[in-house]
């Protein structure tokens, strides 16, 4: 029995099957009809959207919290608590800060948790990882899926990179973000 034998892997063909439905795809940052600010954000570990003002996105860092205002992609709040006794890990909510002060904002990053894959406009974004470390990101807009043959030329390869935080939609679907541990990037429709 030839343990290394050179017959076919059906992992890797399916493996390499899928990366060229990621290679149909258009290598783009900013997918068509949206807009892209980048934020740098020092030991970044986990961010959220507030349900009560979709806009809303909080970050938080080693260095405390901030909130931007994805509309207007503008940084508009921050503090320098590092105390972290406003996040429950367990939960993975964060309390947030001046105008969302009141409101315990669900989370996704280092801990866990995660933001909408997919927004009310029959938008969404796939998670690729078929060159493993390096991580891809698809958008996929209108109902559009990388896994339909046709409709991965539609479709927008985001993101490209080694490390990724967190990635989802604003609750109102206007909005959606990718993070790593030094920047998050903020997309408006």
């Amino acid at each position: 029995m030839n343990l290394f034998s050179k017959k076919s892997n059906p992992d890797d063909e399916n493996r390499l099957r899928l990366q060229k439905l990621v290679d149909q795809t258009k290598k783009i940052e900013t997918p068509t009809g949206w807009e892209k600010e980048t934020f740098a954000i020092g030991g970044l570990s986990n961010v959220g959207f507030s349900k009560k003002f979709p806009e809303m996105l909080l970050v938080v860092s080693s260095q405390g919290r901030g909130v931007i205002d994805c509309s207007k992609f503008e940084l508009i709040e921050r503090d320098y608590d590092d105390s972290w006794e406003w996040m429950d890990m367990y939960e993975l909510w964060t309390m947030g800060i001046g105008k969302l002060s009141d409101e315990k904002i669900l989370v996704g990053g280092i801990h866990g948790g995660g933001l909408p894959f997919l927004n009310k406009y029959g938008d969404s974004i796939q998670f690729m990882a078929t060159q493993w470390p390096i991580i891809d990101l698809i958008f996929q807009p209108h109902c559009k899926s990388l896994y339909k043959e046709n409709d991965a030329k539609d479709c927008f390869r985001i993101y490209h990179d080694y490390e990724l935080k967190a990635y989802g939609f604003s609750y109102n679907g206007d909005y959606f973000i990718t993070a790593t541990s030094s920047e998050v990037n903020v997309y408006k429709k």
